[in-house]
């Protein structure tokens, strides 16, 4: 006996059955079409339903971010364009205005769908390298009744706060970068460390730069981020400037990869501070040392440059906070406050 489905859901299994079929095949061009027409199909019966469908929803469209990644590996076209991940982009975004444009009874409603379709198009947008559409979705949000965040699932939660201090990072506001990868790393499963480490990616570079120094048990969790951040923190630990930017070299292309690399290298200044407050120390804590001093530790260190810049150095030094005192520029000396002149970096970076 033949089983009848009623629309729309003869559409739908249709779809899924073409898509399946040209997936077996390792068609993804065609399985991509099929799937499009499937979400699409999806999308028009989606006013007439509440939050039930909320799974299916995040299933399909998922999918047809998958299958249209691989789909433009089969296509050649001009370097850089992802012309099917576009279109995939297009249509998920029908999704996440279905959701957050939901006017139903809240307990039911399709609101709660919001920051999972999010989390797909942020995903795309940060692969087509086009994060400044994120910002019409925050704009979006913003603008809707929304339900707290903390009303929804921990990994809706957890994908949009990564996402977002990626963007904030971009935007080099590391302040809440840093406060938004903390929120992502600390509700984070400790079962996903994959998800973890890719929070630590971005969140470690920011806290190096502002002088916050990763502990041992992190560390110790995390082998992979040792490998790449271990070096760097002991050198800003030790005021050691020659071996950080060995370091850095070392690690430069895949900082570069991961987009982090400009701001590892701004943690050079928190290694400098070390350096300075060496020269402090060995010098008895003397609170009036010569310009000089410090230019012959960075001499020592590599860097070969002339003592105006190391006056520069120390003025910005005073400047951040890293230092307390001021400089006499007529007789070429650093007069240091007697009164902890050198604060905790991690202090200073707070304030």
């Amino acid at each position: 006996m033949a089983i009848t489905l009623e629309a729309p859901w003869n559409e739908i299994v249709t779809q899924h059955i073409k898509t399946v079929i040209y997936l077996d095949t390792g068609d993804y061009v065609k399985a991509f079409e099929a799937q499009k027409d499937l979400v699409q199909a999806f999308q028009r019966t989606m006013p007439t339903m509440t939050r039930w469908c909320l799974p299916v929803l995040y299933t399909i469209n998922n999918e047809l971010r998958m299958i249209a990644s691989i789909a433009d590996d089969q296509i050649i076209t001009e370097e850089g364009q992802r012309k099917k991940l576009e279109d995939a982009a297009n249509v998920i975004s029908k999704s996440f205005t279905y959701c957050i444009t939901d006017r139903g009874l809240l307990n039911t409603s399709k609101k709660f769908g919001t920051y999972c379709m999010i989390g797909i198009l942020f995903r795309i947008y940060f692969k087509l390298k086009q994060q400044n559409l994120c910002k019409n979705i925050l704009r979006a949000v913003k603008a809707a009744d929304m339900p707290p965040l903390e009303q929804f699932p921990k990994s809706d939660r957890v994908t949009f706060r990564y996402y977002l201090g990626r963007l904030y990072f971009l935007e080099e506001d590391y302040v809440k970068a840093e406060t938004e990868l903390d929120l992502a790393f600390k509700e984070c499963t400790n079962l996903n460390r994959r998800n973890k480490e890719l929070i630590l990616q971005i969140l470690l570079p920011v806290k190096l730069m502002r002088g916050i120094l990763p502990t041992k048990q992190l560390f110790a969790r995390f082998p992979k981020v040792r490998q790449i951040y271990g070096d760097l923190a002991n050198a800003i630990k030790a005021g050691n400037v020659k071996a950080f930017n060995v370091a850095l070299a070392h690690s430069e292309a895949l900082l570069i990869r991961q987009g982090t690399y400009f701001a590892i290298e701004k943690a050079e200044s928190i290694a400098i501070r070390q350096l300075f407050r060496k020269v402090f120390i060995i010098l008895g804590c003397n609170t009036r040392i010569p310009i000089q001093k410090f230019n012959d530790a960075l001499d020592f260190e590599g860097l070969k440059i002339e003592i105006e810049e190391a006056e520069w150095m120390l003025a910005n030094m005073i400047f951040k906070g890293y230092m307390r005192g001021y400089l006499s520029h007529e007789k070429m000396f650093v007069v240091l406050s007697k009164d902890n002149p050198f604060p905790p970096v991690a202090q200073v970076a707070q304030s």
